[in-house]
C-alpha cells in the first residue's frame, strides 16, 4: 500500500474513515502510560466528558471499552468489515476483518514516542505502507514520509497564532521523484471551535482519522478546502475546491456536515455524527 493511495480527492466529503482494530481479549488490558497520555490528549482537545464519545459518523460505527473508554470497535458493515484495536507500551495494534465471515483481512500497528505521538505506522503486510512522523515544538504534525521511500512525503504548514490556536493551512504531497503533485489549502471563517476534533482523513494511508495520535492540527472547524493538483511534461495545474457546513447539537458539537462542490453548488455528501450522551438538534 503506497503512502499516498488512500488519500481522497475533493470529490469526496473530507470526513471518511479508517483501517484500525484489536485482538478481542485485549479490548479491557490496564493501558500503559504512554497510550494513556495520548488518550487524555484526545480529551482535552475535545473537551468533552469519557461518556460523550463519539458513536457513528455517518455509516461508520464507533465502540468503546475498558477502564479508559478507548475506541475498540470500528464497523462499516456497508462495506462488509469492522476494525478492532488493542492498545500496550508505546504501540497500537489493529486487525481488519470481513464481516461476513470474521476473516482476518490486515494487521496494522502504531508506534508511539514518549508524548503518545505517533512516529511510525505500518498498513498492511506492504512495507511501501511504512509512514514515519515528525513533529514540532507545539506536537504538531510537520512532516510524514514514506520510511522506504523519504521523497514521497506530505508537509504541513500552520499559521502562527499562539497558546494552541494554531490551525493547519495546508498540506502538500510529493510523489517518490519529490514532485509535488497535489496540495490541500484549508480556510477558516470565524473562529467556531471543533468540540471533537478529528485527524485528517489522509494519514496513515487513510487509517488514521480516530487516533489521538497525531498532534493538534487546528481548534477550530474547517469552512472550505481547496485542492490543487499538478501534471507534469508540460505542466498543468487543477483546481477545485469544497465547501463545509455544519450544524450542531445544543452543547456545540456537530451534528451534521454537508458538503458541497464550490464551482457546481452540487452536494458531494452529508454525515451525521452521533455521540454517546443524548442529545437534541437545535
Amino acid at each position: 500500500m503506497k503512502l499516498f493511495r488512500n488519500a481522497p480527492t475533493i470529490t469526496k466529503a473530507i470526513i471518511i474513515v479508517s483501517l484500525l482494530g484489536a485482538c478481542q481479549n485485549e479490548k479491557d488490558a490496564v493501558l500503559s502510560p504512554i497510550a494513556e497520555q495520548a488518550n487524555a490528549a484526545s480529551s482535552q482537545n475535545a473537551k468533552i466528558a469519557a461518556n460523550s464519545k463519539l458513536i457513528s459518523d455517518g455509516s461508520r460505527k464507533l465502540l468503546y471499552s475498558g477502564p479508559r473508554n478507548l475506541l475498540t470497535k470500528e464497523a462499516l458493515e456497508s462495506y462488509n468489515y469492522y476494525i478492532e484495536y488493542a492498545y500496550s507500551d508505546q504501540y497500537i495494534k489493529s486487525t481488519r476483518y470481513e464481516f461476513s465471515t470474521n476473516k482476518k483481512i490486515a494487521d496494522n500497528s502504531y508506534t508511539l514516542n514518549a508524548n503518545g505521538l505517533c512516529i511510525e505506522s505500518s498498513v498492511g503486510n506492504n512495507f511501501n505502507g511504512t509512514t514515519k512522523y515528525e513533529y514540532n515544538e507545539n506536537q504538531q504534525l510537520i512532516k510524514a514520509f514514506n520510511k522506504f521511500e523519504p521523497n514521497e512525503r506530505q508537509e504541513f504548514e500552520y499559521s502562527l497564532e499562539p497558546n494552541g490556536q494554531a490551525r493547519l493551512l495546508s498540506v502538500a504531497f510529493y510523489n517518490k521523484a519529490g514532485d509535488k503533485f497535489k496540495e490541500l489549502a484549508y480556510s477558516y471563517v470565524g473562529a467556531t471551535p471543533d468540540l471533537y476534533p478529528l485527524n485528517p482523513d489522509f494519514l496513515a494511508s487513510g487509517t488514521g482519522k480516530y487516533l489521538p495520535i497525531f498532534g493538534k492540527f487546528s481548534p477550530y472547524l474547517i469552512k472550505m478546502v481547496t485542492e490543487k493538483k499538478f501534471n507534469y511534461h508540460p505542466f498543468k495545474e487543477f483546481a477545485s475546491a469544497e465547501l463545509l457546513n455544519y450544524t450542531h447539537y445544543p452543547d456545540g458539537r456537530v451534528k451534521t456536515i454537508k458538503s458541497t462542490d464550490v464551482k457546481s453548488g452540487n452536494t458531494h455528501s452529508v454525515t451525521e455524527r452521533k455521540y454517546a450522551s443524548t442529545m437534541s438538534a437545535n
